[in-house]
């Protein structure tokens, strides 16, 4: 009699020592505990905040605030779009994207520029910037200039010293007969189109004043008008570089930022 009786019991006892229970009871007790703690993953909640950013986004889009119709249908196509999203997380299509992977790192980079401090930048700060960046900002120097031929021939030279008494008079180059030559080059330019000794001459030539000039066949009398290009003045470059120096800041602090969050990150390399 106690032999069947108690073979049921001790059944019931191994039972309730069976690891394969064990597993499905501890399962469970993480569902109860999950679902407790941390909600059901794939239950949305639509919070205020939501209900607001739906709002606006109707109003900038229509130019007024929705209806109530129209803030239900906007709140039901919110939701649509929320669990369409979750649902391709949840099927790791974010991973299996290249677009949409760079557009989630945008979001970061665009994060840690919103965070990056802005502060103006000392005078001092402009300076050492221009200095090293001097180039971005620098011209080639150009050079305007006119110039008359007189071809070596009997007599040329009275005419040439006649030409430049009718210039220091005051009389305009154009109305003396002879046609003006001229250009605004860089002095390289200059140099491969008239040759080096014009080059040399305009380069050391004083602004508004004609000089003359022996080449081979020819007189030349040379104007400079105005050099062109060059580095522009601080006064000039203050709003541009103010702009670059904290562009060019806030580019550095990102990268730090990202460089942190990356940090975190281990990578193995894997054949």
């Amino acid at each position: 009699m106690t032999d069947r009786e108690g073979t049921p019991r001790r059944q019931k006892l191994r039972w309730l020592t069976e690891p394969l229970l064990h597993f499905f009871l501890i399962g469970a007790l993480l569902f109860v505990l999950h679902r407790a703690f941390v909600g059901d993953g794939r239950t949305i909640v639509v919070t205020a905040a939501i209900r607001a950013d739906v709002t606006r986004r109707f109003t900038d889009q229509n130019g007024r605030e929705p209806k109530p119709v129209e803030l239900a249908r906007a709140i039901l196509e919110w939701k649509r779009e929320e669990a369409l999203y979750r649902e391709a997380l949840r099927n790791g299509l974010d991973r299996e994207d290249a677009t949409v992977r760079t557009v989630l790192a945008d979001k970061i980079r665009f994060l840690a520029a919103l965070e990056a401090p802005k502060r103006e930048p000392t005078e001092a700060e402009l300076e050492r910037f221009l200095e090293a960046h001097r180039s971005l900002y620098e011209e080639p120097l150009r050079y305007d200039y006119d110039y008359v031929t007189f071809a070596k021939a009997p007599g040329v030279e009275q005419e040439l010293a006649n030409y430049e008494r009718a210039l220091d008079a005051g009389q305009a180059a154009p109305t003396l007969g002879r046609p003006v030559a001229g250009g605004s080059l860089t002095l390289a330019d200059v140099r491969e189109r008239l040759g080096s000794t014009f080059a040399d001459n305009l380069a050391v030539s004083p602004p508004g004043r004609w000089k003359r000039l022996e080449q081979a066949s020819e007189w030349l009398l040379l104007r400079l008008n105005r050099t062109v290009g060059g580095l522009p003045s601080m006064g000039e470059l203050h709003a541009r570089l103010v702009a670059d120096w904290s562009r060019r800041q806030e580019q550095e602090q990102v990268e730090r930022a990202l460089s942190k969050i990356v940090a975190r990150y281990h990578f193995e390399e894997r054949p």
